[in-house]
């Protein structure tokens, strides 16, 4: 396929805030409801809108449970952010390649130009869609499709990338082709229950997908 644009998910597939996300939940959860959260309990809301979250872990208190979580992890977001291995060098790569970039995430955008400056990935995105953008949310097309209308371009034309189901779901339901990446913190099989068209084992893998040469030629 010879793609014009590619759509990727933030948190866990281009930055790693595992650790930032599973921290402002611990941290939120003892502070409202005295106990110990398990990473694994965290873990499964990963790709979900926060305030989903909140709502199954105390519906009656979902206001002050989303407000801690934010107050914690804008504070602590740049220090327990991290960066994945080749994801700068893959984007630099596909920006010069001419290809028109996108970020489609269930965080506010706000949030997610946070953290795509504090890596240096900022100005290759010609699209953000955050959460506070959209009426519906990852699992349902509508993220995905408000990309695309910004993008101007035709589902075919597109590629997303993520790592979560509610990537796969949500792309496929928008008619475009996606590409798992196998770094995620999710459980793999779930993910592979969406049928993703592509497993990316490391992000230059994505480079193939996109019929570009993994190294640059020398002359």
């Amino acid at each position: 396929m010879n793609y014009k644009a590619i759509l990727f998910d933030l948190d866990g597939t281009l930055i790693d805030t595992t650790p930032l996300i599973i921290e402002s939940f611990k941290h939120t959860v003892a502070q409202h409801l005295q106990r110990e959260l398990d990473p694994a309990e965290a873990i499964a809301f990963f790709g979900k809108p926060l305030r989903d979250a909140m709502e199954y872990l105390a519906p009656d208190k979902i206001d002050e449970l989303t407000t801690s979580y934010r107050e914690f992890n804008h504070k602590n977001h740049d220090q327990l952010a991290r960066s994945f291995a080749g994801v700068a060098e893959t984007i630099l790569r596909l920006h010069n390649a001419g290809m028109q970039l996108a970020i489609v995430t269930s965080k506010k955008r706000e949030m997610a130009l946070r953290g795509l400056t504090l890596f240096n990935m900022d100005k290759y995105f010609d699209v953000i869609i955050g959460l506070d953008q959209t009426v519906h949310h990852k699992p349902d097309p509508e993220p995905v499709l408000a990309a695309l209308q910004m993008l101007q371009l035709a589902p075919e034309d597109c590629l997303m990338v993520g790592d979560s189901p509610f990537d796969i779901r949500s792309a496929r339901l928008a008619g475009v082709k996606t590409a798992a990446v196998k770094w995620s913190a999710v459980p793999w099989e779930t993910i592979l229950l969406e049928n993703p068209d592509y497993i990316l084992q490391s992000m230059d893998d994505l480079l193939a997908v996109c019929n570009l040469p993994k190294s640059l030629s020398r002359s």
